[in-house]
């Protein structure tokens, strides 16, 4: 899986927590909860890339 992949997979998944979020009614604007959500999930996907580049380099040495 690249990297973009995994970016999309965690806004994807971020959005559908943070729409479940406001469903439940943690959240009243569901607007906002949906785009803190995929922006915690981008930040989710963006790390996990990172850190899995990080590893690939490190086994090559």
């Amino acid at each position: 899986m690249n990297a973009g992949d995994r970016i999309v997979r965690g806004i994807l998944i971020g959005g559908a927590v943070g729409a479940l979020s406001a469903l439940a009614g943690y959240s009243s604007n569901m607007f906002l909860a949906v785009g803190a959500g995929a922006l915690a999930g981008f930040l989710a996907g963006l790390t996990h890339a990172l850190l899995d580049k990080r590893r690939k380099n490190n086994n090559r040495n």
